[in-house]
Parts: C-alpha cells; sequence; structure tokens
C-alpha cells in the first residue's frame, strides 16, 4: 500500500526527530578534542623535559650541555608531545563517540516504547484484556523494530493505558508515523470492531503528533486503505525498524596545535634559562679577571700567556702582549 502523508498540522517538534540525539555538536566535538591533545601535548613535553634534565650530569645541569645534546633533548620534547596529545586526542574522541552511539541506543528504546505504548492501548478490548490475535500484532511490530527478546519482554510486562484517553503524547517521524498508525488500526479493528477503530483512531493519531484535520484525514485514509486493500503487515513491519545514523570515526590529529607546544616548551626552558644567567656570570668574572691581570703587568709562564690570550679572544676581549716570566725566575 502507499505511504499515507502527515496530512495538514504535522508537528515536527524536537521529539519527531528521532532515534538522532546528538552530544552537542561536530565543531564543538573537535574544538574538545583539539584541546585535549594540545594538554596531553603539554603534559608529556614538560616530562620529557624534566627527564632530560635528571639524565644530565652535575656539570651540565650548571653551565650546559653541548649542542649535539640539546638538539637530541629538544627532538625527545616533541616525540613526547606528539605521543602525548595523539593518545589525550584518541581517548577523548573515542570517549565522545561512544556516548553518541550509547545516546542512539536510548533513543532506539525511546522510540520502541513509545510504538509499545501505543500498539498497546490500541490491541485492548473494552474490559482491559488484550486479544490474541492483536497480542500478535504487537509484538510482530516489536520484533520487526529490533528489539531483542529480553527488551521486548521488559516493554510488554509495563503497565499500559486503559483508553487512548489515558495515552500520553507519543509523537513519531514520519515514515514510522504512517506505518504504526495502519498497525494500530488493524489492531484496534482485532480486539474491538473496525467502527470502533475508526472512532478513537483520531484521537490516537493526534497522540502521535497530528493536528485535529490531519488526524481525522488521516483516519478516514486508513479506513479506506483497511477496506479496500489487502493489508499485509509484513510489508509495514519493514518501516519499523529504525537504524543508528552512520557516524564514521574520524582521526584529524592537530599535528601543528602539538608540535607549537612542544616548540613553546623548548623555548621556555627555565633550567636553560638559569644556566644562561650563570654562563654570563661566569664569562664576566673571567673578563674581569684577564683584565685585571693584564692591567697588573705580572710577568707569566709562557703557557699560562697563551691560555689568558686564547679565553680573552673567545670572550671578546683584546688581550695584548703579556711579559713573559724571566728564566731565573
Amino acid at each position: 500500500m502507499e505511504a499515507i502523508s502527515p496530512g495538514e498540522g504535522h508537528t515536527d517538534s524536537a521529539d519527531d526527530r528521532l532515534p538522532a540525539y546528538p552530544v552537542g555538536s561536530v565543531r564543538s566535538q573537535e574544538d574538545a578534542a583539539e584541546l585535549a591533545a594540545a594538554g596531553g601535548a603539554l603534559v608529556t613535553a614538560i616530562v620529557a623535559q624534566r627527564w632530560n634534565e635528571a639524565n644530565r650530569t652535575w656539570l651540565q645541569r650548571r653551565i650546559g650541555a653541548s649542542p649535539s645534546r640539546q638538539t637530541r633533548e629538544e627532538v625527545t620534547v616533541r616525540a613526547g608531545a606528539l605521543l602525548g596529545g595523539t593518545l589525550a586526542y584518541l581517548l577523548v574522541t573515542g570517549g565522545t563517540e561512544g556516548l553518541r552511539r550509547l545516546q542512539d541506543r536510548s533513543g532506539q528504546r525511546e522510540v520502541a516504547r513509545s510504538v509499545c505504548r501505543i500498539l498497546g492501548v490500541a490491541a485492548t478490548a473494552p474490559d482491559g484484556s488484550m486479544p490474541e490475535e492483536a497480542s500478535f500484532i504487537v509484538e510482530s511490530a516489536l520484533i520487526s523494530m529490533g528489539v531483542g527478546a529480553k527488551t521486548r519482554k521488559r516493554l510488554l510486562a509495563e503497565p499500559r493505558p486503559a483508553s487512548v484517553s489515558d495515552l500520553g503524547a507519543c509523537p513519531l517521524p514520519e515514515p514510522l508515523l504512517s506505518a504504526v498508525a495502519v498497525i494500530a488500526f488493524t489492531a484496534m479493528a482485532e480486539a474491538t470492531s473496525p467502527d470502533d477503530a475508526v472512532r478513537q483512531m483520531p484521537a490516537l493519531l493526534r497522540r502521535m503528533g497530528l493536528a485535529r484535520p490531519a488526524a481525522e484525514t488521516k483516519a478516514r485514509e486508513i479506513l479506506d486503505e483497511y477496506t479496500s486493500t489487502y493489508l499485509v503487515l509484513s510489508d509495514l513491519s519493514a518501516q519499523l525498524r529504525t537504524e543508528a545514523p552512520e557516524r564514521p570515526f574520524r582521526v584529524r590529529l592537530p599535528v601543528s596545535t602539538m608540535m607549537a607546544v612542544s616548540e613553546g616548551i623548548n623555548a621556555r626552558n627555565t633550567n636553560e634559562l638559569s644556566r644562561q644567567v650563570t654562563r654570563q656570570a661566569m664569562a664576566t668574572l673571567l673578563r674581569r679577571g684577564i683584565r685585571a691581570t693584564v692591567s697588573s703587568g705580572i710577568p707569566l709562564h709562557p703557557a699560562a700567556s697563551t691560555v689568558i690570550r686564547v679565553v680573552g679572544q673567545f670572550l671578546g676581549e683584546e688581550v695584548p702582549a703579556l711579559p713573559a716570566q724571566s728564566a731565573t725566575s
């Protein structure tokens, strides 16, 4: 049979858009993952820097290491930042994806509960019982929705409203609404009679999300289909299965952010800055010592004179020829 149009007045509220239950926007999730990657990179970069510092000798911790060792230490910090940032990114992304899938399954269960309540009240006879044929229709619909045996048994055991007037709002989206409406009409006709089903269907359709005019129009359309067409419930049941939306798991590592964090840690090495102050103080003392030695005119051993001249040239000091020590001294 043809799908029944929602008709005028069908509400499209947030409750109708089932079973999508997003956990925030995609952009905010990406921002959270990038922030986690930056935080993980920062922590591991600091740990790597302290590990490098602990492996230095006493002298290297005081005045600094050779350029080649400093290069290796910077590479270690970069590698640690990439490793820690990647792990933090994957943890946050995986946790967010798991939460979204969990909420998708929760949404599917809520849809199944709404359908079970609608069909349950439709399949209830005036004396409160549920005829075998009507019960079979309800259970077949839940099986078609992919509801497991344990969950299906729990849903069927829940208290159901005694009549349509006791049923609360159970809005459904299309095409689920059309399929459930036809199945509910069939179950209601089996539990009572087609005439009673025609009288109660507008009220039931209003609780499924339709306005009064649209509900009355659709009830007449369902009756026409019911009386003029041989209904195959298995064809309708195929429209009941609600699949969770496909959400591919994308990994977009913010490598540039993690590298920027590692470069910032390398550039702001407080230990290296303090060692620069120590080296500058030692250089100043050596310069003053050389100047004092040159100004005093004390004769020095040729080896000592050579050392003073070399050190002075290294420090940028102009060292004149020093008086050599006499042979008899």
